[in-house]
């Protein structure tokens, strides 16, 4: 700290130095490389204390995943594939499957499932509401059951569409 106090106070006769000047030049060419930046620094603390290690640890070598060790995995459950980068690969009639799996649609028994958990749930709010509050959540409610009358339509209509596929 003592040498910024120095060129703070005597910026000219710090500079005039040729040693300093030479030096200074030196840093600043290191700096612009970015090695001694704090970016690195917080980098290796962060990595320590997350615990990060290499991503072969994580999604294995090439190799490994080439034999099919380290499948690809949805983050969603119940929606797995495994398949590389281009997942319109093989037998066309999987294609739709493929594309659907990614696309995040949810299965009709997925929907009626979460339509019918909100609905007991806004139902169990309701029961110690205020006639103001216990409106709110019966509008709700009604929501969900015409989307469970919207679903089952669809649900029909996706039948028929397959079985008229089918024939």
């Amino acid at each position: 700290i003592s040498w910024q106090l120095v060129a703070s106070a005597f910026p000219i006769a710090f500079l005039s130095n040729p040693f300093v000047f030479v030096m200074l030049n030196i840093v600043l060419a290191i700096e612009a490389t970015g090695i001694c930046a704090a970016s690195w620094f917080f980098g290796t603390i962060h990595k320590k204390v997350a615990g990060f290690q290499l991503d072969e640890v994580y999604v294995g070598t090439a190799e490994e995943r080439a034999a099919g060790k380290y499948p690809d995995r949805s983050i969603h459950p119940g929606r797995d594939f495994t398949m590389g980068t281009n997942v319109l690969v093989g037998n066309p009639a999987t294609w739709e499957e493929a594309i659907d799996n990614l696309s995040g649609k949810e299965s009709f028994a997925t929907k009626r499932e979460r339509m019918e958990k909100n609905i007991a749930d806004l139902e169990a709010m309701s029961a110690g509401a205020s006639p103001a509050e216990q409106q709110i959540y019966q509008n709700a409610i009604d929501m969900e059951n015409q989307g469970l009358r919207d679903l089952e339509i669809e649900e029909e209509a996706a039948k028929a569409a397959k079985a008229e596929e089918m024939a």
